[in-house]
């Protein structure tokens, strides 16, 4: 087997049938398909065993999740993972341009697909930016995509053997935000890559399991996960030294939505830096167990950040 595919699902039986329908008419078949469901109410589990039994269906018994993944990769048998939203449709040739992309190059653990707005198909998106500021986004595109490093992905097919380095694919205490750009940055602090293939074409719906969830609280969990992988990924000195600006950024942040009058966002991310604060010896146990994974310096991961497009963000 040489792909194994897992997508992950929350009450999104709906979404399921056209992504399956996608994959199934892709041009490459080597490969088997496990569902991650999150405890959906929806009939999801029940239309997958009754309409698709060769499925895997990895059941969790509560909502994890994007960090739920993890609970699927014991039965991925093939030598890549292709993790993907239920939110999406791919074109024929896309899994196959990923596979292509990583047997191209060993130093590449993860090749990440071009995504494209399913229901406006001007906005595509050009690869991904992170800043110093540990803030990040999607960058768009202008029609001359090319093969390139990115920082990260929150799809796209990763070695297996990478994935079992570490134990899990996504850190399993972020839930939801930041677990692709943490996945990304300990690709680099591994010495590896993650290469933007825009050959490799997807449509995303965007976040149309996740877009009802409350503004504070998505800000909240965003916020605690970007200060959380700044403290595990980087050295001391340059935590030391970009300290001061990831600090006053997120400052910055909260009295533009004070002025937008937004308060609750505003207290959101106040709370994410005090969790921080109070959650400090958590967070360093956590970090000692991926920096036993450093094969690469700082100036290394730091070759993939830019301050650009922090002002101008482009989403998906």
């Amino acid at each position: 087997m040489k792909v194994s595919i897992i997508i992950v699902n929350y009450n999104g039986k709906y979404l399921l049938k056209k992504i399956l329908a996608s994959i199934y008419r892709s041009e490459f078949k080597d490969c088997n398909i496990i569902v991650l469901d999150n405890a959906s109410t929806d009939g999801s589990r029940e239309f997958l065993r009754k309409k698709h039994p060769k499925i895997i269906v990895a059941a969790n018994e509560s909502n994890l999740g994007y960090s739920g993944i993890n609970n699927a990769i014991r039965h991925c048998k093939g030598k890549y993972i292709l993790f993907l939203n239920n939110d999406m449709e791919l074109e024929k040739n896309a899994i196959g341009k990923l596979v292509a992309a990583l047997e191209s190059d060993s130093s590449v653990a993860m090749a990440a697909p071009k995504l494209v707005n399913y229901y406006n198909k001007s906005l595509v998106s050009g690869g991904t930016w992170v800043s110093r500021a540990f803030y990040n986004g999607h960058i768009k595109g202008n029609g001359k995509n090319s093969t390139k490093e990115i920082p990260y992905l929150g799809v796209g097919m990763i070695r297996k053997d990478f994935v079992e380095k570490f134990g899990y694919l996504f850190d399993p205490d972020y839930f939801i935000y930041a677990e692709d750009l943490d996945l990304g940055l300990r690709i680099r602090l591994a010495g590896k890559k993650v290469l933007f293939e825009p050959n490799a074409v997807m449509y995303h719906m965007h976040a149309a399991t996740t877009k009802k969830s409350g503004r504070s609280f998505t800000t909240f969990l965003m916020e605690r996960n970007l200060l959380t992988t700044f403290l595990k990924i980087l050295s001391p000195e340059n935590i030391i030294l970009f300290a001061p600006y990831v600090l006053a950024m997120r400052l910055l942040a909260a009295i533009r939505d004070l002025v937008a009058l937004d308060a609750s966002s505003a207290l959101a991310r106040l709370r994410a830096m005090l969790w921080i604060v109070f959650n400090m010896d958590f967070i360093l146990k956590k970090r000692k167990v991926v920096q036993k994974m450093r094969k690469a310096d700082d100036k290394f991961i730091l070759k993939v950040f830019s301050e650009r497009y922090l002002f101008k963000p482009f989403v998906i």
